[in-house]
């Protein structure tokens, strides 16, 4: 090979190296331009987590038997009617939290509702206390409900302005009851109170102005003081004894404790949670101004 011949297979072989390197230059590039990276570097960030997708159905555990808040009817174990207070709010659940379908499933007997650590349900709404014991299994949410003790004056008497004025009435309840031991442990009154063996007779002691105050479930109230509202005095107070009730959401599952907070704020900010509550109660324990 003459010096010309060696020249023109020199130039040649670089200008093949030239287009490789040209050609490995312009797929990088592409890959660029595509997003995707032209080889992976150990700094490089993890690549962002794909969201769980929705559940399509959500199971509620429920523990019929109330007719205001949840009563039904279970045909071969299954629920096939469901209604009241904690049902449309399980159902208003639901939709805010973007699940199209509900499934309501009767537990029996009601202590498994707490007691069952093997669960084949996402929530369980029944009158649930923030207890300890409901705590060990499930996370517990806000209360959706006030569980207090309303005060029903008898007729006559001015609405009370705190708990020292409801100290010095003659307070009652009926025996036994929550509201025995809130007026036993929180009210602390002057005067002896009056203990019914029922909640008729204890309508009986405010009507008669026997009684000048009487504690009653708040959740109750509104059936208690109903079609006799011109015989007694207002329902305008509570008396705090215990917070609410709550959503049990079981641990682990498909529905975060979390999401439910959120979504009970809304209700309760966008006036869902009232209307319910005035719906199926007759009034609205979250109203009543608490007595401290």
């Amino acid at each position: 090979m003459n010096g010309h011949s060696a020249v023109r297979a020199l130039a040649g072989g670089l200008g093949v190296v030239a287009l490789l390197v040209f050609g490995a230059a312009a797929a990088a590039l592409t890959l660029v331009a595509l997003g995707l990276p032209a080889e992976s570097r150990a700094d490089d960030p993890p690549p962002a987590p794909v969201a769980a997708p929705k559940p399509t159905e959500i199971v509620v555990a429920l523990s019929l038997g109330d007719p205001v808040l949840q009563a039904g009817a279970v045909r071969d174990g299954r629920v096939i009617l469901a209604r009241g207070l904690e049902v449309e709010i399980a159902r208003t659940l639901a939709r805010r939290l973007g699940i199209p379908r509900v499934r309501f499933v009767d537990v029996k007997p009601a202590s498994r509702l707490i007691a069952a650590r093997a669960r084949s349900w996402d929530l369980t709404i029944a009158a649930i206390r923030p207890l300890p014991a409901a705590a060990e299994v499930s996370d517990l949410s806000d209360p959706y409900l006030s569980a207090d003790q309303a005060v029903v004056l008898r007729h006559g008497l001015g609405p009370l302005g705190s708990l020292a004025e409801l100290k010095g009435k003659v307070t009652c309840a009926v025996r036994f009851s929550d509201g025995a031991q809130a007026i036993k442990t929180t009210v602390v009154p002057s005067t002896r109170p009056l203990l019914a063996p029922t909640p008729e007779r204890l309508l009986e002691l405010v009507r008669t102005g026997v009684c000048d105050a009487a504690l009653v479930d708040a959740t109750g109230v509104g059936r208690f003081v109903a079609g006799h509202g011109a015989l007694l005095g207002p329902v305008r107070a509570r008396v705090p004894s215990g917070g609410g009730f709550v959503v049990a959401v079981t641990r682990g599952g498909q529905i975060a404790v979390a999401d439910v907070n959120r979504a009970l704020v809304r209700m309760r900010a966008d006036g869902t949670l009232h209307r319910l509550a005035r719906t199926w109660l007759g009034i609205d324990p979250a109203r009543l101004r608490p007595l401290g």
